[in-house]
């Protein structure tokens, strides 16, 4: 009975090992990709300071985010400034607005088909 109970023992623990590992690269992965070194793994480890510094992961500019100018805040390069529509909502195409579609675009519209005419009381 002892001998079962280390083999059950045993095997949870190579379970748990298995999944911690696959858990340690999967957030080597996530750290890579954000742009830091994948061994800021190790600070988890260490009680307090791995949640000030999920906090700093979290709320600070990521270096791929530095990288490739995105962040939090209004566009820095130019491009078209967003206005609101008029009033009215609608902008008529004479007047610039959305064009509309080319004759033929759309199939023309058909009659919608008719119900069946009611049971008369026949057999079925």
């Amino acid at each position: 009975m002892v001998a079962s109970a280390g083999a059950a023992f045993g095997i949870i623990v190579i379970i748990y090992l298995a999944i911690a590992v696959v858990t340690i690269v999967a957030w080597v992965k996530i750290l890579n990709k954000a742009g830091y070194s994948g061994w800021w793994v190790l600070i988890g480890l260490v009680p307090f300071v791995n949640l000030v510094m999920f906090l700093v992961f979290a709320f600070s500019t990521w270096p791929s985010q530095r990288q490739q100018g995105v962040g939090y805040g209004p566009p820095t390069g130019g491009g078209q400034v967003w206005s609101p529509p008029p009033a009215g909502g609608y902008i008529p195409p004479s007047a610039g607005g959305y064009p509309p579609a080319a004759p033929g675009a759309y199939p023309p519209p058909q009659s919608a088909p008719q119900p069946p005419p009611p049971f008369s009381g026949g057999t079925v």
